[in-house]
């Protein structure tokens, strides 16, 4: 009873917003974000990009965050953050969560998107994994190995900097760029001696086949994930009131979440058809808080982008900064 009682009371805080939100910008067809008059969201659709590890709408859904939706929401799932930038660039969805990295190889690309959001998480889920009976004990002895990583993820800067840390740099292993379904085979197949991937992917690993961390983000890397819009969204007043709205119910959802560990857990490895261990596992760990998108923030993710262009990873340097709108940063 407590639960209902509680999901009702944040479903009444996020339609008092939502009215204001109704009530402070422009129609979803003006140019601009920032004109005036009422919005009409029952005619704006908003476009969310997903991912397993992620999982916006499991989570929204679980909460109780998606009824009485005063817009449309449409999901739609991808393996990994750079598809998700990549497809916000092109205006395919409207917004989407992604790692502190996916994120920099989309400026570096030049990619026509915003920076909106900021959460943190611990980053232990963030991990270097290798076999349960490998000889590899630390980073050090990752020199001349196999690593699979998805290219351009969160799990590309720790692999990274979890070298650099160690003395040595990309060349000094032997990269092998795979999406989290074809890392995890390699890895479980012996394809490769170690795999760089995130929560629940690292969960899994070490739940199925008994995978092993030799380093995880929080020892070298920050934890932070992204919001990341298209700029015609964020330029659109009726989408970004939606995206106004939609943040509310985020943040709810995930204090709900925490409140609710066990539950949320079950619900997850339901949704999700992973085991309830590493559901549980995934979730004490690699909860992503919503938290101001602000200047250490953004000078954090500068050293990441600086990381990766001395490593001649991405095309010149990044400059962070530009692909930030702060509109939505309360």
């Amino acid at each position: 009873m407590r639960i209902r009682s509680s999901r009702s009371r944040l479903s009444l805080a996020v339609l008092a917003v939502a009215t204001l939100v109704l009530t402070a910008c422009g129609t979803d067809d003006s140019p601009s974000a920032k004109s005036d008059g009422p919005v009409d969201l029952s005619t704006v659709t908003l476009k969310v990009g997903d991912q397993k590890a992620i999982s916006i709408e499991v989570l929204l859904r679980a909460s109780g965050q998606l009824d009485n939706l005063p817009y449309k929401l449409e999901f739609s799932t991808f393996t990994a953050g750079p598809p998700l930038v990549e497809a916000a660039s092109a205006g395919g969805i409207d917004l989407a969560q992604t790692g502190n990295t996916p994120v920099i190889f989309g400026a570096a690309a030049n990619a026509d998107i915003k920076i909106i959001g900021a959460l943190e998480a611990t980053g232990k889920g963030d991990a270097l994994l290798v076999g349960k009976d490998s000889p590899i004990r630390s980073v050090a002895d990752l020199k001349g190995k196999k690593v699979a990583v998805t290219k351009g993820s969160s799990a590309n800067a720790n692999l990274l900097l979890q070298l650099d840390k160690a003395g040595l740099s990309l060349s000094d292993v032997e990269p092998v760029y795979l999406a989290p379904a074809d890392g995890y085979a390699s890895f479980r197949d012996g394809a490769v001696d170690a795999w760089a991937v995130w929560d629940p992917y690292t969960a899994i690993a070490e739940q199925e086949v008994g995978a092993k961390s030799i380093a995880s983000a929080d020892q070298a890397a920050n934890g932070y994930n992204f919001w990341v819009a298209s700029a015609g969204s964020v330029e659109d007043p009726g989408k970004a009131a939606a995206i106004k709205d939609f943040f509310t119910r985020y943040a709810a959802a995930t204090k709900w979440s925490s409140d609710n560990l066990e539950l949320w857990s079950a619900k997850y490895a339901e949704l999700t058809a992973i085991s309830l261990d590493a559901s549980r596992v995934t979730w004490t760990r690699s909860i992503k808080q919503p938290t101001v998108l602000n200047d250490q923030i953004i000078e954090s993710e500068q050293e990441i982008a600086d990381a990766f262009t001395e490593a001649n990873a991405i095309p010149g340097k990044v400059d962070f900064a530009a692909f930030v709108d702060k509109q939505f940063a309360d």
